[in-house]
């Protein structure tokens, strides 16, 4: 049951999805930080929510192949996730753009794992 008494889904966003996809994706990535965004970061997360994900990475050659390779990396993990990868440089120069998801992930979102 969440919180409010619905009974969860076998797709919902749970916690422990939630540490299980950081742990994944840290021991994949490397990450410089993960950010949960949306539903997740302001704590509306209900059973037909998402869970949005910023995966920052020092360089990314190419951001949809990584994302491709990260969903396989989150494959099993019963829950719907949007994943979005960006190199550090660019999150630097959009997080201060209004309208960009690295926007809304700097200034509501949740960061999840910072690295060194």
């Amino acid at each position: 049951m969440s919180s409010d008494g619905v009974p969860l889904k076998p797709w919902a966003v749970t916690p422990e999805k939630i540490a299980e996809a950081v742990r994944r994706l840290v021991a994949a990535a490397a990450p410089t930080r993960l950010i949960a965004f949306g539903s997740a970061a302001t704590g509306d997360l209900s059973v037909a929510n998402d869970l949005d994900l910023l995966v920052v990475e020092a360089q990314v050659a190419d951001r949809y192949q990584e994302m491709l390779r990260l969903r396989r990396v989150l494959r099993g993990l019963l829950m719907p996730i949007d994943l979005i990868v960006t190199s550090q440089a660019l999150y630097d120069s959009r997080a201060q753009v209004p309208g960009t998801v690295e926007f809304a992930a700097r200034t509501q979102g949740t960061v999840l794992y910072a690295g060194d």
